[in-house]
């Protein structure tokens, strides 16, 4: 996602970028001049000096357009005037939303005083550009997603502003496509308004809020206010904890406390709580009635940037995790990253493993924004956290997108999954989700490694932002693990299907890996550090 700053000449964007790219934790920051410079091969001055303004202004577009759409946050400080044309506002925001700064005829003058070594104006006065600017542009400079005014403000002060703003007021929204679309909402406090959110989304009569006995006490009640405010019929339904929730026996009871209090086809299901909640609740909606309406409103940072995003719902069998289920898009999911100050460590962590999963699946910008947010994200930083929660969603949205149905791009998504699950599995949940991925991301790199698809540097810069995250990168892989490789879901025709990585952003599916390959990644996995 690009942040574009815009305003007058001077205003202060390109020292408020690099100050709001640390409050947020985003990736990098781009200055559109250099870019310009870049692409051009002179300044911006004298491109105009040599060409004309309107051959720089093509030149501005050009760059504007060029950008590449990124689930990485980048923080672009532009040109006053690049806001002139209505084309330029729509890239921007097809690529991100657009923040103006706005400041009075005095603070322009003296910001265009400081900068005019950077355009040819020496014919004119500061005053009389600044004066002429913004009678020409007002329309142009109103035309933003929030405005943030400089005066008598630092550019630390502005910078946390508008950080705030885009934390808790106006979020971030990912669209997930498909056949059955509907919107990921990421905001702090958003539990406080899942009726209203809900209710537009034509829900009404009676609701479900499906939950454990913690989240119960701690998140339900906003939750079931919220529900209430906005004219619908609320029933709490406790579940177990953790994968104790995902049994067949735990869907029965849920069936039968959902006709008890008497949920019709034109009901719905509140799935509130962890990706265990999550699964049961999405395969009760699937399954009772023959489908009702459900939303995932997710409380760990797991739930939030895997599970709740993609559809697909259900419970584990003896014989292996995720083994019975449907694909039953929700109507909304709606995550509030205020819920994860609670969240004990290892949780969080355990949610990193899927952040550095995505970033993995998605470009180097991804990768570089996680090497440097993921102590902040471990610590309750709400900007980092919120960054990262979005990166993830947006690189899983998108596939989720183009493969509803796991029958292709989506099996991307599997990366480290393989091994994963047996890991977990056999480890009798002991060890968390996150951490069983972490060691089949290892894994599955390793394999690739002695397969020769991926340069050994691709190892090491992933067990680098695992490690930073908390996660582990070796253990000892149990005999029971193997044996659960032949009946994962990922399994065809008897022979188990490895997405194995290349190299950043590009992976590949694999099948038929020779033993001694497998041993080798195994040796990886189980030796030192």
């Amino acid at each position: 996602m690009h942040i574009f700053l815009v305003g007058p000449p001077g205003i202060g964007k390109s020292t408020v970028a690099p100050l709001l790219q640390r409050a947020l934790g985003a990736a990098a920051t781009l200055d559109l001049d250099d870019a310009i410079e870049k692409r051009a091969g002179l300044s911006p001055k004298t491109l105009i000096e040599r060409h004309g303004w309107e051959r720089f202004r093509d030149v501005e577009s050009e760059c504007l357009h060029a950008l590449a759409s990124t689930p990485a946050w980048v923080v672009v400080a532009t040109g006053g005037g690049v806001v002139e044309r209505a084309a330029n506002r729509a890239r921007m925001r097809e690529l991100g939303p657009l923040i103006g700064l706005k400041g009075s005829l005095a603070t322009v003058v003296r910001g265009i005083t400081e900068t005019m070594g950077k355009r040819p104006f020496a014919d004119i006065t500061p005053r009389r550009r600044a004066a002429d600017t913004l009678r020409r542009r007002a329309a142009a400079y109103r035309d933003v997603d929030a405005s943030f005014a400089v005066d008598r403000r630092t550019p630390q002060h502005i910078a946390a502003e508008i950080a705030a703003w885009l934390i808790s007021a106006h979020g971030v929204r990912i669209d997930v496509g498909g056949t059955h679309p509907y919107p990921v909402l990421i905001r702090a406090g958003l539990l406080d308004h899942v009726g209203p959110h809900l209710s537009d989304l034509g829900w009404s009569g009676k609701v479900a809020v499906v939950c454990d006995a913690t989240i119960a006490r701690r998140a339900a009640p906003a939750v079931t206010r919220s529900l209430e405010r906005s004219g619908l019929d609320v029933t709490i339904v406790r579940v177990p904890t953790g994968e104790r929730a995902k049994t067949a026996n735990a869907l029965r009871r849920l069936w039968s406390e959902l006709a008890a209090a008497k949920l019709g086809r034109d009901s719905a299901i509140v799935a509130l709580g962890g990706g265990a909640v999550g699964d049961l609740a999405g395969f009760a909606a699937a399954t009772y009635l023959r489908g009702i309406r459900v939303a995932q409103v997710p409380t760990t940072l797991l739930a939030m940037v895997d599970s709740s995003i993609g559809g697909k719902t259900g419970i584990d069998l003896p014989e292996g995790k995720n083994l019975a289920g449907a694909f039953h898009p929700p109507d909304a999911v709606l995550a509030d990253p205020s819920v994860l100050a609670t969240l004990p460590a290892r949780q969080v962590s355990s949610g990193l493993a899927e952040v550095v999963k995505s970033a993995f699946l998605a470009d180097r910008a991804s990768v570089s924004q996680l090497r440097s947010s993921l102590p902040r994200v471990r610590a309750g930083d709400l900007g980092p956290t919120v960054a990262s929660i979005a990166l993830a969603a947006q690189v899983k949205a998108d596939v989720v997108s183009s493969d509803e149905r796991e029958k292709g791009l989506r099996e991307v998504l599997n990366y480290g999954h393989t091994m994963g699950h047996a890991y977990e599995s056999a480890s009798g949940y002991r060890v968390t989700h996150g951490e069983a991925v972490s060691i089949g991301l290892v894994f599955a790199t390793a394999l690739a490694e002695a397969l020769r698809l991926c340069p050994r540097t691709l190892r090491a810069d992933l067990e680098e932002l695992l490690v930073a995250a908390g996660l582990p990168i070796r253990a000892r892989l149990p005999a029971k693990a193997w044996s659960l490789l032949a009946v994962d879901k990922k399994v065809r025709a008897g022979t188990v299907r490895w997405i194995l990585p290349r190299r950043v952003g590009r992976l590949s599916e694999v099948r038929d890996v020779p033993a001694g390959a497998l041993r080798a990644a195994a040796r990886v996995v189980e030796g030192p550090k």
